[in-house]
């Protein structure tokens, strides 16, 4: 029998798979700012992190009622992607990964929206000497509302 735990992460991982096959329609691409202003997506740092093995991010400012169902990471310009994990955490998901890229990172992300998926990039997003505790700019904001909800609605994703 499949515990719901494993239900949930075989969920997204086929979500995940099917959004793949159709993501040429819908990718956005956003080159980032130097600040956070009018409330885009950004991207904390968790102090788990260690620099430059284990990455740990936090979303901030999800304005839209939509979900983070899936996280990639690349080194800026690179096309060679690597998932991150869902963790829970107090106040949203955190994610994370130990097949941190060296240099700059870019982020690709997809949001519930609608009843389907959709691919945000953004790139330039995380100098390569990221530190703890800071806060960056992914430039994206985003606007889509899931049809369902979320147990992380209105909360940082």
């Amino acid at each position: 029998m499949i515990s719901p735990v494993n239900m949930k992460s075989y969920f997204l991982l086929l979500l995940l798979l099917l959004l793949t096959l159709s993501c040429s329609a819908t990718t956005t691409t956003t080159t980032t700012g130097a600040s956070n202003a009018g409330n885009t997506l950004a991207i904390r740092v968790e102090e788990s992190s260690r620099s430059p093995s284990h990455l740990a991010i936090r979303f901030l400012n999800l304005d839209a009622r939509t979900e983070i169902v899936a996280v990639d990471v690349a080194r800026v310009g690179s096309q060679n992607w690597n998932f991150m994990d869902r963790g829970g955490g107090e106040g949203g998901a955190i994610w994370e990964t130990n097949r941190v890229p060296a240099g700059p990172l870019q982020f690709r992300v997809v949001v519930t929206a609608g009843m389907e998926g959709k691919w945000y990039w953004a790139t330039k997003v995380m100098p390569e000497d990221w530190k703890c505790g800071e806060v960056y700019d992914t430039g994206l904001r985003i606007t889509d509302t899931a049809m369902a909800s979320s147990a992380y609605d209105d909360k940082m994703l």
